[in-house]
């Protein structure tokens, strides 16, 4: 990094997945292009960014992952990237295809191999990030939670160590902001020390992180946790859901840290989260669907049903095709888009389903997750 600086403000906005969107432009271009930013992954560029092929031509690297797996990776070098008025130079990137719902107007990932250098404090209420060299150049609250971390050495990837009120042992989690969900866990962590919680089974696919297959099917639930232990401080929460699958990562994610002001310093190794009320409801209330947009068929499907929620007692059937919401119809992947990127859905929620040769209206109302 070249860039002389105490602090600067970077305002962001909200992909149709929900992941945070910053601006960057790179090797002095004066076009910004729109970014994910994600704790949770290297640095990447899509096989749609159009500077891409004026980028240094392919060469092959050693990946380190979050576990301390190596691997072999092909990359881009970026002699700079400029984030508001930060200019970082010599960079790296992976070059990828992207093919996920409604990311054609994303250009990347800026990951660990740029925000390990400096502090970075989210304001999810304002949307805007505060970036600094150091954690005593931001201002802070006296109600601050400090959660020590631990970082790998190789990736840069930053985790936690938690407990669950009965487990045995801590459990290591993954700080992402790439994942969109609150706390996902790989389900074998809870049949190992045979906890008895509160559980709803999920049909189909319920998709939260970036990188993962709409496809996979079969497997993904959500639990109910009595309270959720921080190690190392006296922090805790209560009545966690928490999300888990067969193959699935320990993450906490954005549907976390959105309750808090959230500041990740690498070299303080520690985040810090300021309340933005003074108890946090984890619970979120749910129609008990979610869809994708199926790029074979060229229609809206209902990707997931979660057992007893709204769209479960309604019949709504996994896979069928969804010609309309609250009357917005999806004639194509734009008007979906369209949709996706609008604000939430109210309480009461009309889902048109084409059915054989007839369209059907489900009625649903949201309700929490777990009562």
């Amino acid at each position: 990094m070249v860039t002389n600086f105490v602090t600067d403000t970077i305002h962001f906005t909200y992909a149709p997945s929900g992941h945070i969107l910053i601006q960057a432009k790179m090797n002095g271009s004066k076009k910004s292009y729109p970014f994910i930013l994600d704790s949770g992954a290297s640095n990447f560029v899509f096989s749609n960014f159009p500077q891409g092929d004026s980028l240094e031509n392919n060469v092959f690297g050693i990946g380190i992952g979050s576990k301390g797996n190596v691997f072999i990776k092909k990359i881009k070098e970026i002699d700079s990237l400029q984030i508001g008025n930060l200019t970082f130079v010599e960079l790296s990137a992976n070059k990828i295809d992207f093919d996920s719902d409604c990311s054609e107007g994303i250009y990347g990932i800026i990951g660990t191999g740029v925000m390990y250098h400096l502090v970075w404090q989210i304001d999810f209420e304002q949307q805007f990030i505060v970036v600094a060299k150091e954690v005593n150049n931001l201002t802070l609250s006296n109600n601050k939670i400090v959660i020590p971390l631990h970082e790998n050495k190789y990736s840069h990837h930053l985790s936690a160590y938690i407990k669950f009120s009965a487990l045995k042992k801590s459990k290591e989690i993954l700080i992402d902001l790439g994942n969109s969900g609150s706390l996902t866990f790989k389900e074998e962590v809870l049949l190992v020390d045979s906890l008895d919680l509160k559980c709803k089974e999920i049909s189909g696919s319920a998709r939260k992180g970036l990188g993962q297959d709409d496809k996979i099917k079969g497997g993904e639930k959500y639990y109910l946790l009595d309270s959720l232990l921080f190690n190392r401080t006296s922090f805790f929460v209560k009545d966690m859901p928490i999300s888990t699958s067969p193959k699935g990562l320990n993450l906490l994610g954005l549907g976390f840290f959105k309750k808090y002001r959230t500041t990740i310093s690498w070299a303080d190794k520690k985040i810090i989260l300021e309340p933005y009320e003074h108890e946090q409801n984890f619970i979120w209330s749910t129609l008990g669907f979610s869809t994708r947009y199926d790029n074979e068929l060229n229609k809206v499907v209902v990707a997931s049903v979660t057992d007893s929620t709204a769209a479960y007692r309604a019949g709504l059937p996994l896979g069928a095709e969804v010609v309309s919401i609250n009357g917005i119809i999806f004639s194509d992947l734009s008007s979906y888009c369209d949709y996706k990127s609008a604000k939430l859905l109210p309480d009461t929620v009309n889902v048109t389903i084409k059915e054989s040769n007839y369209n059907k209206e489900y009625t649903l109302v949201k309700e929490p997750i777990f009562n």
